[in-house]
This record gives C-alpha cells, sequence and structure tokens, in this order.
C-alpha cells in the first residue's frame, strides 16, 4: 500500500517515512509526484486545520491514503506567536526566509525575556485521510524553553534547534517520540 504525504519538507520525510514503514506503507511524498503539484494554501487558524487542507487536496482515486502535517510554535512570552505560520512568523516573512535571519529575528523578540519566562511548545497537526475519505486527526504539544542564545547548530529547516533547551533532538529520538504518539493514536 502506498500513503501520499503531503510534504516536501526533507526533514518530515525522514522522520515519518520509518513510522509509515512500520505500519506496511511506502510512502509518496510531494517530491515524487508531479514538478508542477499546486499546494493549497494553507490559512487555516490551527495545525490541525492546516493538516486537513492538505490532506483533503491531494486526496483522490490515485491516492486514496494521504497524510497531511503542519506545526506551529507559540511562544509564551509573545503572546504565542509566531503560531501556526511559524516559518513565515505569522506573514512576517516569506516561506523562503533563511534559517539564520529567522533564528536572529526570534532572539532579537527574546531578548528581555528572562530564564524560566522563555517558555513554548511545538503544535503538530495531523491528519489522514482513508480510502473512504474519512478523516483523522490527532494534535501533538511538545513543551520546551528556549536559551537567550545557540546552544547547538541549526538543523537545516529548523532554526528553533539551535535554541531549544534540552536533549538534542536528533533524527532517531524524535522518530521515537512519533512512533510512540502514533501508538496513542491508534489510527493505522
Amino acid at each position: 500500500m502506498n500513503i501520499l504525504f503531503a510534504t516536501r519538507n526533507h526533514w518530515k520525510i525522514q522522520l515519518f517515512t520509518p513510522v509509515f514503514h512500520s505500519r506496511g506503507f511506502e510512502v509518496l511524498t510531494l517530491l515524487d509526484i508531479a514538478a508542477n503539484t499546486t499546494s493549497p494554501p494553507e490559512n487555516g487558524d490551527t495545525a490541525i486545520e492546516n493538516a486537513l487542507v492538505k490532506a483533503r487536496h491531494y486526496h483522490s482515486p490515485e491516492y486514496p491514503w494521504v497524510f497531511g502535517d503542519d506545526a506551529g510554535l507559540e511562544i509564551d512570552a509573545l503572546g504565542g506567536e509566531p503560531g501556526v505560520q511559524a516559518r513565515r512568523w505569522g506573514g512576517y516573512f516569506s516561506d523562503d526566509v533563511d534559517d539564520q535571519t529567522w533564528l536572529e529575528y526570534l532572539l532579537m523578540r527574546m531578548r528581555d525575556v528572562p530564564p524560566g519566562e522563555r517558555t513554548a511548545a511545538f503544535v503538530a497537526g495531523w491528519a489522514i485521510i482513508d480510502p473512504a475519505g474519512d478523516a483523522y486527526t490527532r494534535e501533538v504539544v511538545a513543551p520546551f524553553e528556549i536559551a537567550a542564545r545557540p546552544i547547538r547548530p541549526i538543523a537545516p529547516g529548523s532554526p528553533i534547534t539551535a535554541v531549544r533547551i534540552g536533549p538534542l533532538h536528533d533524527l532517531s529520538r524524535r522518530q521515537a517520540e512519533i512512533r510512540a504518539e502514533w501508538e496513542k493514536w491508534g489510527i493505522l
């Protein structure tokens, strides 16, 4: 069985592909299908809404199983910014902002926030559309604290990794966390 993962993000592909393989799926991504595939507008108010938009957009007889994923970043001291448009920082940046520029902006915005008040959370929304067209969603919230300066190199495509306090969020650790969430979800 194939599942279409509605993403072009290489990091997400690395994270989720083993999870789908363990469930008996071969993974296709937007990088594998028509190069000019038009992406739907991600204008939902939540990560789940955006994940559903992606999954529904690509669901078809050709792709009966589709997985959509979206994630936001909510920083408590900034009133929940940047929110669901984390990369674009609520419209401040374009989709192609480079990692260093994004990180510098974050650190500038957080410069006066003291330790202990630099709390944040990743909020992920997952959506699966099955062959019958039924939709299943899950929200995953992962709290953490933000350092005042970079404490490790940026993981390409994820500048927040440079200032996320806690264990190194390497590929195998994150995959284990995703597998555990999938077990709780119980959809596949």
